[in-house]
């Protein structure tokens, strides 16, 4: 039987479509773009109006956590000290402090307390000994300025009272303002005594009371000391140091054990990601291919030119040289094994 071009051609077609039909299968994967970031980063930054606030973000899951807000009175001056023999761009442990932040305020007023304790403690010895010399006319100075203080602590009081009902001011903030005024209350009555007892002649009153006074200078001493501990930052995850290039950002830990991969995908093809195989891409020399196990989607829907797409996650199983977060990689997505057919038209949908 002679076979023409024409015969030929009808054969290779119908043997076409018969391979089409046929149950064979084979394995769906496309081509994406995906974006590189640490599997977790903790950042430190400046705070909006003022001070400092830290907190640690998952991109695997977009959660949020160790939130902190570091904030000071106002008129106070904060500085951000970073520990100067860190290395940038190298490991860093959990818990390492990074930086400190020294507070003006915090810091003069524990010198203060802390002279003002200083004098009551030598006064007291100089009341327990007997000696008088001038003490009557020191204790009236001292109780002079005591009431001007603490005149001048009331209005500081309700001024900031009213800051509070209007919520300007935190209640930390309202706290040590209150205990200003608690203070300088007692330290009135105590300086009062003291006159009065030095008049009288009775020490032992006098000697009680200077015990009183430094016993509350010490505690309000130790309350702005652990204040002060506070303002002690440390990174609450493991990763790379680094400088945070963002606005308002200062430094960074990024934990880059894993890596994680946002894939932008078409929301008409998601649906081919329910039986996902895995995820590969590799470092821009190509070199090395690296796999990476899908996590799910991301729960917003994101419009990329006029088109709907959601965000895939996959994360990698080990740290990867030469990929760093940040990096834009092309991935291939291996999806479930399908006949040809659906195959073809799944390729067909796509490029469409």
């Amino acid at each position: 039987m002679h076979f023409n071009r024409r015969h030929i051609l009808i054969l290779l077609l119908i043997l076409a479509i018969l391979i089409v039909f046929l149950p064979i299968p084979v394995r769906y994967s496309f081509v994406a773009t995906a974006k590189i970031y640490p599997i977790r980063e903790w950042k430190l930054s400046r705070g909006a109006e003022e001070g400092f606030w830290s907190q640690t973000y998952n991109y695997s899951t977009d959660a949020l956590g160790d939130f902190k807000n570091y904030r000071f009175e106002r008129g106070d001056i904060a500085e951000l000290e970073i520990r100067k023999d860190l290395d940038f761009d190298a490991p860093v442990d959990i818990n390492d402090t990074i930086a400190t932040i020294e507070s003006f305020f915090i810091q003069n007023e524990i010198i203060r307390l802390s002279n003002l304790r200083d004098v009551e403690i030598a006064n007291r010895g100089v009341v327990s000994s007997g000696e008088k010399q001038s003490m009557i006319e020191q204790a009236e100075r001292q109780y002079d300025y005591a009431l001007q203080q603490l005149d001048l602590e009331k209005k500081n009081f309700a001024r900031q009272e009213k800051l509070f009902r209007d919520s300007v001011i935190t209640p930390a903030e309202y706290d040590i303002y209150e205990n200003t005024l608690k203070l300088a209350e007692i330290n009135s009555h105590v300086a009062y005594d003291a006159l009065v007892s030095l008049k009288t002649g009775e020490k032992d009153p006098v000697v009680n009371l200077s015990d009183q006074t430094i016993i509350s200078y010490e505690k309000e001493i130790k309350r702005l000391e652990s204040q002060k501990a506070q303002y002690t930052i440390v990174t609450p995850i493991h990763g790379i140091l680094s400088y945070d290039t963002e606005i308002g950002g200062i430094i960074k830990v990024s934990d880059i054990s894993n890596l994680l991969l946002k894939i932008p995908v078409a929301y008409q093809h998601s649906s081919y990601l329910k039986d996902l195989h895995k995820v590969t891409f590799s470092t821009p020399d190509n070199k090395i291919t690296v796999n990476a196990a899908f996590k799910g989607f991301g729960e917003s829907v994101n419009l990329i030119q006029n088109q709907q797409f959601v965000i895939a996650r996959a994360v990698t199983s080990e740290p990867t040289p030469g990929i760093y977060p940040g990096m834009i990689v092309q991935c291939r997505i291996y999806c479930d094994k399908v006949w040809l057919l659906e195959y073809l038209k799944r390729n067909f949908s796509v490029s469409f």
